[in-house]
């Protein structure tokens, strides 16, 4: 230990939950000058399908009415939004006292590595402030009434429970897992139900810890943990069942969402899998001349052809003017609204029925050559990889890990107004318990925000500044001793040493794997541009292998725990 370390007094446990209370305090004061952002009429598949699903919650009602955006999407969001309504809490100040616990428990997890190499409190308060004053974790898309607003903080929770059990047995072999393992479960299950692609981007990782765990209790002749460390599979099942529970009670279908798995998926994959006669599109998975070979062939299809080819409502609202089409993520939109106009939606039994009778004949007369097809049987929403996306998608997967190391469009305000009359922002503000940003700047219609909440901005605005310039060089850095420490961390042969090691590069494989899932479903899909939104989970991990890698790439400990 250093000399000027070694002058640094020691933190207290007392000093140390004064200091985390005051950074709360402070992360939260900050956010309460933020206004949340409506569109009323311009999301219903987004922000109004879960404020909808909410508002139904609240009322006994479940998931509300059955229609094609019903079961579209998972849930946990507008449960979430259910309970702060019960609970009179804030929307957003709750969004980030959330945010704030999730860091502080990432920061926990991480103490007996810190302690290992040689650091105190001070090392651990330092790593929670950095986590709690990530710009993106009050980036302007958290100001939507959206699922965005909280998935972060679940994958962090997620990601700190089993980082914290592996860790604790590791050096800290006589230490308490259960409580690690009980977070582990809360922060996947959460996760899982809040969004459809949760579990690619949460089980390979939880699947990684649950494996070195085992190895450890079997390496240290404990084998009575292995039976926990089923708990946080466990706890995602009966997440999983009890939703699927509800959603059988109220509308007689068992499943979690009847978008991206079930018949509806059988049958977006099976028209997938039609080759286009006008060949390969990018951003279109079902071409116009895929349609008419379907309308053709599948009399299931036929009815929906006028909707999808002629309503001047639905061509507004999902086909892309410049493509003169629609692009894979919005025709399964319009697909399920066209099926809604002819009644198939008018019970989620029927719904089901109908895309699994489309889905095996298409299936079939792909079989029988009856339609060309370029790929085997399948079910997804998402199209088939193609070898066309595989640089496309090594570009944007390398774009969104430059733009989130740099904390791009991390702004902590929406530019637009809100739209909505009084009344709708009546409404959603009584229900959110927090205001929107519905006023205007005199003569203009962008939003005003008072001299006190522009401080409040520009105060973030410069962290977010301080973040962009050092992150980068510390995850630099960290990457450099990472690298440089590979021959003494496999000469060594020891679990101490190996799996610290390890850990930081999964975690960082994470983030690429992130990029990379986001990446393709923009290459693929969407063609909207790098989101911060869909990219908020990665700052989280790589702050994380930064902040751990600089404060412990330097003590690689030799010896065995």
């Amino acid at each position: 230990m250093s000399n000027a370390k070694s002058r640094i007094p020691a933190l207290s446990a007392r000093g140390f939950w004064l200091c985390v209370a005051g950074i709360v305090a402070v992360k939260l004061v900050l956010a309460s000058f933020q206004m949340a952002y409506i569109w009323v009429g311009g999301a219903p598949l987004d922000d109004e399908l879960m404020f909808r699903a909410a508002n139904a919650i609240s009322a006994g009602d479940w998931l509300g009415a059955y229609d094609y955006l019903t079961l579209s999407k998972s849930m946990f969001f507008a449960v979430w939004l259910a309970a702060l309504h019960a609970l009179h809490l804030p929307y957003l100040i709750s969004g980030q006292a959330l945010w704030c616990a999730a860091s502080l428990l990432a920061a926990q997890a991480f103490l007996p590595w810190l302690r290992r190499a040689g650091w105190g409190s001070w090392a651990r308060l330092a790593l929670f402030a950095v986590l709690a004053f990530n710009p993106a974790a009050s980036a302007a898309y958290t100001l939507r009434v959206y699922r965005d607003n909280i998935f972060p903080a679940l994958c962090l929770v997620c990601f700190a429970g089993f980082c914290g059990a592996v860790l604790r047995a590791l050096f800290a072999p006589d230490a308490r897992l259960w409580p690690w393992l009980l977070a582990a479960g809360g922060g996947l299950t959460a996760g899982y139900l809040d969004r459809e692609d949760a579990g690619l981007f949460l089980l390979p990782f939880a699947a990684l810890a649950t494996v070195a765990l085992a190895w450890l209790a079997l390496r240290r002749r404990c084998p009575a943990r292995l039976g926990a460390l089923a708990w946080p599979f466990a706890m995602l099942a009966a997440g999983i069942l009890a939703f699927c529970g509800l959603n059988w009670q109220h509308y007689g279908v068992f499943a979690l969402s009847d978008f991206s798995g079930g018949s509806f998926a059988d049958a977006m994959g099976a028209m997938y899998r039609v080759a286009a006669p006008e060949g390969f599109t990018p951003l279109v998975g079902v071409t116009k001349g895929t349609r008419e070979l379907l309308y053709e062939q599948v009399p299931e299809l036929q009815p929906l052809e006028y909707w999808l080819e002629e309503d001047p409502q639905l061509q507004n609202d999902f086909r892309d003017p410049e493509l003169d089409d629609y692009r894979v993520g919005s025709f399964y939109w319009a697909i399920r609204r066209a099926a809604q106009y002819e009644g198939i939606y008018d019970t989620a039994a029927g719904a089901e029925a109908y895309w699994q009778g489309v889905a095996d004949r298409i299936n079939a007369l792909c079989d029988d050559g009856t339609l060309p097809s370029w790929t085997g049987q399948r079910s997804s929403t998402t199209p088939p990889i193609r070898g066309e996306y595989v640089l496309p998608v090594l570009a944007e997967s390398a774009r969104g890990a430059v733009w989130a190391l740099t904390f791009q469009d991390c702004a902590p305000y929406e530019t637009l107004r809100s739209i909505g009359t009084e009344e709708d922002f009546a409404a959603w503000t009584g229900y959110l318990n927090c205001p929107v940003n519905g006023a205007a700047e005199a003569g203009k219609d962008t939003p005003y925000y008072s001299p006190w909440q522009k401080m409040a901005f520009g105060v973030l605005e410069g962290i977010r500044y301080v973040y962009a310039a050092l992150l980068p060089l510390a995850f630099l850095y960290t990457l450099y001793l990472n690298l440089k420490n590979i021959p003494v961390v496999f000469k060594s042969r020891c679990s101490g040493a190996v799996l610290p090691w390890a850990m930081l590069w999964v975690l960082l494989f994470m983030a690429a794997l992130r990029c990379a899932m986001i990446a393709f479903v923009e290459v693929s899909s969407f063609g909207i541009g790098t989101s911060t939104m869909y990219l908020a989970t990665v700052h989280p991990l790589l702050i994380l292998f930064a902040a751990v890698g600089v404060l412990t790439g330097r003590r690689v400990r030799h010896a065995d725990a």
